[in-house]
């Protein structure tokens, strides 16, 4: 544990510099602002000196670039909540449209039967994987009971349906993870053809939400990496058709935050249908690309990762129709 100053002289040990802010208004700035821990993460951008007296420096990594990027990130966040809440919302549309369909072609459907179904999988192909989802299921479903119960949000729909509950009031009640799950169940049991390509794409929504909801940070990170799994066609593709080429492609979707950032895009361009959401929220995006990201965009001009990540974003953005 370091007091500011000594917070201070350990980032000059690191070659952080205090050209653009002075050493004093970032002890102000800590003073008020205690967390380094998290700032000091966006060195990671950075790359280090390999030789001289500054071996193992930070290059071109001012004291003011970090505190920039972490207000990029929290904002960053805000609009990545926003549009996995989007995608959320528009699932369970979606989902509750194809059970109202199956009700209508007299399938057995009645919107409670769904749900009895899934808790009791009776989709599942051995008596072992049936016992396992249903306990898992049975345990997160009860959890999640036990916190609306005394909801003020939730409450009266606990109330209401506590004998029994339809797919309409089920899906209000459970997590993104349970919705997840969910689609995927009844995508399996019917005939239900869902919007997006593969439904595993839904996890890195799942995981990228919980990140921004919890303030984790996302650009903390962005270098290339040589051990991620391969990306799936349908993004290569979706990727592709806004004019960015194999080189830069490759290495972004390479880095699991951007690459999940991306599955997020293409998710919300495939589930959001209404019109007016998507030219709120798309105008929303292009402000925070356009004008907010680049406002000091003079600090990261020598830093390649960066701008070749917002290079890559902004593509990818210009691309997405309202």
């Amino acid at each position: 544990m370091l007091s500011v100053d000594d917070l201070i002289k350990h980032s000059i040990q690191k070659g952080i510099k205090f050209e653009i802010m002075s050493k004093s208004d970032a002890q102000e700035y800590l003073a008020q602002n205690n967390n380094y821990f998290k700032l000091a993460s966006y060195r990671k951008n950075y790359q280090k000196i390999t030789d001289g007296p500054r071996k193992g420096q930070y290059n071109n990594l001012d004291f003011a670039h970090l505190i920039e990027l972490a207000r990029l990130d929290v904002e960053i966040r805000h609009m990545l909540l926003k549009l996995a809440l989007d995608i959320e919302h528009f699932l369970k549309v979606s989902l509750i449209k194809a059970v109202e369909n199956n009700m209508i072609s007299n399938n057995g459907e009645n919107g409670y039967k769904i749900v009895t179904d899934f808790l009791i999988d009776t989709g599942a192909s051995n008596f072992g994987e049936r016992a396992d989802n249903i306990s898992r299921r049975s345990g997160a479903i009860s959890r999640r009971i036990r916190q609306n119960i005394n909801n003020p949000y939730c409450e009266g729909l606990m109330k209401k349906y506590q004998h029994e509950m339809p797919i309409w009031a089920f899906v209000e009640v459970i997590s993104f993870g349970d919705l997840q799950d969910l689609v995927t169940y009844y995508s399996s049991m019917t005939a239900w053809k869902t919007p997006i390509d593969d439904l595993k794409s839904l996890d890195r929504v799942r995981q990228i939400r919980n990140a921004a909801a919890h303030s984790n940070c996302i650009i903390n990170d962005l270098n290339s990496s040589k051990t991620t799994s391969k990306t799936p066609f349908f993004i290569t593709q979706y990727v592709s058709s806004a004019s960015i080429g194999k080189d830069m492609r490759d290495k972004k979707l390479s880095n699991r935050r951007i690459n999940q950032i991306v599955h997020l895009l293409y998710v919300y361009d495939k589930i959001v249908t209404s019109k007016n959401t998507r030219e709120i929220r798309i105008s929303e995006i292009r402000e925070l690309v356009e004008v907010r990201l680049v406002k000091h965009k003079e600090y990261f001009q020598h830093n390649f990762l960066l701008t070749s990540t917002f290079d890559f974003f902004r593509k990818l953005i210009s691309h997405i129709e309202i």
